[in-house]
């Protein structure tokens, strides 16, 4: 019996112990005071989220209230965390202003169905597409190139528009940094489409370098008619994309349902394909698309002029 006694001890212990951790890692995520040591945290907010859920509901299943309980107390600090991620305001636009509507969308280089694309291209009639890690596909260039008379490339990057591409820019330090300006109907629009490194515990600071290079290729008098559209390899949630977009001027587009790994449900997925407006604009109608071979999900937004 004294056995059986320590061992439910034991695992008692182990239940709290891990409610705890968590805890001390919604805290830490949420409060924003690891950066940049442990800045993978802010990238995983929502899959920790979910495990954190998930342990909560097996520890009150069997019965740890002390654990279960405070895994309830982890999992809302966990949704405070994730909270700029969906909960984030767009400037007004008037819905009677035709808008821009723009798609952008990792195609992935080892993709081997990339044309499944322009499925959602004939579903949602883009009038720009902005592609990352695209390699020249037979099946799915020829039909863009025939649908958009003005394109842009450079290396992986390329931007499909029914509207005139005016000039292109990139930062003096190479990067993955590109940004065209297009006359569409609501005026001159800078659009800077962008590709972050992969941070991961060797390099965790490798986007730190990248957005200080963004503050600086994007000029001041730029910002207020810049979309910025990318695949940022990391979500709204980050501290990182937080304080960028606050000193740049931008307004990050909402993103509840999530677009990388592809594979699994949205709610579950990582928004780390993400949309910003500078204050002459407003995003709105963001959609997340259905996959195409791809391990991240496109999306699109409608951009319209702000206050019109």
């Amino acid at each position: 019996m004294r056995v059986i006694t320590v061992l439910r001890t034991s695992w008692s212990s182990l239940c709290i112990g891990a409610s705890a951790l968590s805890l001390a890692g919604g805290l830490i995520c949420l409060k924003t005071f690891h950066y940049p040591l442990l800045y993978l945290i802010d990238i995983f907010t929502l899959p920790f989220l979910t495990l954190t859920v998930g342990l909560t509901i097996a520890f009150w299943l069997i019965r740890e209230k002390t654990a279960w309980r405070l895994g309830a107390v982890a999992s809302g600090v966990w949704l405070l965390a994730l909270a700029p991620q969906a909960f984030v305001t767009q400037a007004p636009a008037p819905d009677k202003v035709p808008a821009v509507r723009l798609m952008f969308s990792n195609l992935y280089i080892y993709n081997k169905t990339p044309e499944r694309l322009l499925d959602w291209v004939d579903a949602e009639k883009p009038d720009i597409i902005a592609t990352v890690e695209n390699l020249t596909d037979p099946k799915f260039t020829p039909t863009v190139n025939r649908r958009y008379p003005y394109q842009y490339k450079y290396r992986d990057t390329v931007v499909y528009s029914r509207y005139p591409i005016l000039a292109s820019h990139r930062g003096d330090t190479e990067y993955s940094f590109d940004m065209l300006d297009i006359r569409t109907p609501q005026g001159l629009m800078h659009l800077a489409v962008v590709h972050l490194c992969q941070p991961k515990i060797e390099t965790h600071d490798c986007q730190s370098s990248q957005m200080m290079r963004l503050r600086a290729d994007i000029t001041a008098d730029q910002r207020p008619n810049t979309v910025m559209v990318g695949d940022f390899n990391s979500d709204l949630s980050a501290y990182l994309l937080q304080d960028f977009a606050h000193d740049m001027g931008f307004r990050p587009m909402a993103a509840p349902i999530g677009t990388w790994p592809s594979v699994l449900p949205g709610v579950l997925r990582i928004g780390i394909d993400n949309a910003f407006a500078g204050k002459h604009f407003s995003l709105s109608r963001r959609k997340v698309g259905p996959d195409n071979g791809s391990d991240h999900r496109p999306i699109v937004v409608d951009i319209r002029p702000a206050g019109a």
